[in-house]
């Protein structure tokens, strides 16, 4: 059976769909969903409002850092903001 990737921003619900881990990436890059002036909360608290860029907080090379993740990986990282999952294409085998 065939897979996609479904892509999920957590203000627009479902964004785009991919035919792998890669292509969300490229898509999500691309659009851009995500790019240099992206910032992401840091802290270790949940009430923490401290923000920074993508590139503060993975270095100039996030784009291929982010690559080498996996979907576990790309959710644990962006907590909710963004959202991969991985679901069958029904009617395909």
């Amino acid at each position: 059976m065939k897979t996609v990737v479904l892509i999920s921003e957590e203000n627009h619900g479902l964004i785009g769909i991919a035919k792998d881990y890669e292509s969300a990436l490229l898509y999500l890059f691309n659009d851009p969903w995500i790019d240099d002036r992206t910032e992401i909360c840091v802290g270790d608290d949940e009430h923490s409002h401290n923000w920074a860029k993508i590139s503060e907080v993975l270095g100039e090379d996030w784009r291929d850092k982010m690559m080498e993740w996996d979907i576990p990986n790309f959710n644990e990282f962006w907590e909710g903001s963004f959202y991969l999952s991985i679901e069958d294409v029904i009617g395909t085998e």
